[in-house]
């Protein structure tokens, strides 16, 4: 009861100050909040979105994978399987296939078309030399060509742009494997040059624009892009590494999952290491596999980073009209009738100079500290630690004094 009595004394005695004391501690317990908050944001800044046009002085062209649509010769797949082949997803293809004497890979290649049986002109502002080629086999593309600028354009036209001239074969016809497209043709995917074609990836992903163009048809197409910086953060990472392709990435994933499965890969999976399958049953399961897969619509848990920049292409058809030629050919037309890029970049809305500044404010409103204070008080901390370190070496010197005596 004493102590009680005696702590409301102490509380009546002087009511103003026990009010100047509960203030205080409430601002210090804010300004507490406030400071953790600032040196979290500070540690881990939120990001803010800019968006606006620039006039380019140079123009980057996008890539341009083109894949023949029926993919694969009938007529040599049938004649190495020994029956009817129209497309190596048929079991027809693996009933009596020869596995220990034709290799798998010679099976695909010889079944699918080369580079000059595709291309009969190519160019970038009217030359070859602009442009360079690499192949790729795809399980249900076949092997698609991907073209990639090798400078960039300093003007826009349609003489500047990409001009293709591809020949067809209508001869060599087989049953269209892509469902949202029937007859014979090409598949014209056009995507950022740092992307490589990915037949599973690709249609999902939101970056890659779409065209099939048919046979003895003339088509011009129009690009706008669009320019995304995104900025690595402590939650979303990407990644700025020179050729680095998140589809790839997930594509990579995807084949080593299913090579896991089925305990051996295929030709189109050539990152892979499996050993090939070597019998009707491997072949078959690894097919169904993928088949699954390729027409799933779920994401696919992969660990890829997105990459830190990327553009989006968006294609307009100019016109489209019929190309008149006695052979089975196709001319596609595709380039900028503007420098004007959209830009949308990611920037951290907070830095060292607001964080100062909110705690200057914090503390100044909340507290009445200003510099000056600060630094009195800083003096002030000092002195006390100078006088309680001296009081530590007169203690440590007095206790060695006393030592010394008593063993003297």
């Amino acid at each position: 009861m004493g102590y009680w009595t005696d702590l409301r004394v102490w509380l009546l005695r002087d009511p103003a100050k026990l009010i100047r004391y509960l203030v205080l501690f409430v601002c210090c317990v804010i300004v507490i909040v406030q400071l953790y908050e600032c040196f979290s944001k500070l540690h881990d800044p939120p990001i803010s979105t800019h968006s606006y046009y620039n006039v380019n002085q140079t123009i980057e062209m996008p890539a341009i994978t083109i894949c023949r649509e029926p993919p694969y010769r009938e007529d040599v797949l049938s004649q190495l399987s020994k029956g009817e082949c129209p497309h190596p997803k048929y079991a027809t293809c693996w009933l009596d296939y020869p596995f220990g004497r034709i290799p798998l890979d010679e099976f695909f290649m010889n079944g699918t078309y080369e580079q000059n049986e595709t291309f009969y002109s190519f160019g970038l502002g009217g030359a070859e030399e602009n442009v360079y080629i690499d192949s790729s086999l795809h399980f249900y593309m076949g092997r698609c060509y991907t073209l990639r600028p090798r400078i960039a354009m300093k003007r826009v036209s349609k003489p500047v742009g990409y001009s293709l001239m591809l020949e067809h074969n209508v001869g060599q016809t087989a049953t269209s494997d892509v469902d949202f497209v029937s007859g014979a043709g090409w598949h014209v995917f056009i995507h950022d040059k740092r992307e490589n074609f990915t037949e599973i990836n690709m249609k999902g992903s939101g970056r890659v624009e779409y065209v099939f163009v048919a046979i003895n048809e003339e088509i011009e197409i129009k690009l706008q892009s669009q320019y995304f910086n995104n900025v690595e953060s402590r939650k979303d990472s990407c990644s700025n590494q020179e050729g680095y392709s998140d589809l790839k990435c997930g594509e990579i994933c995807i084949w080593q999952d299913l090579a896991e499965k089925t305990n051996c890969s295929g030709p189109w999976m050539p990152d892979v290491q499996h050993q090939p399958c070597n019998d009707t049953d491997s072949i078959r399961d690894l097919i169904a596999s993928y088949k699954a897969v390729y027409e799933s619509d779920d994401d696919f848990d992969c660990d890829c980073l997105e990459p830190c920049e990327s553009r989006i292409y968006t294609t307009y058809v100019q016109s489209r009209k019929e190309f008149r030629q006695p052979e089975p050919r196709t001319l596609i037309f595709i380039y900028y009738t503007t420098k004007l890029i959209s830009m949308l970049e990611e920037r951290p809305s907070y830095d060292a100079t607001q964080f100062i500044s909110e705690v200057g404010g914090s503390l100044g409103f909340l507290l009445g500290l200003s510099v000056l204070g600060l630094i009195g008080i800083l003096e002030h901390v000092s002195n006390l630690l100078i006088y309680l370190y001296i009081i530590y070496l007169y203690t440590l010197l007095s206790c060695t004094l006393f030592f010394l005596a008593v063993v003297a």
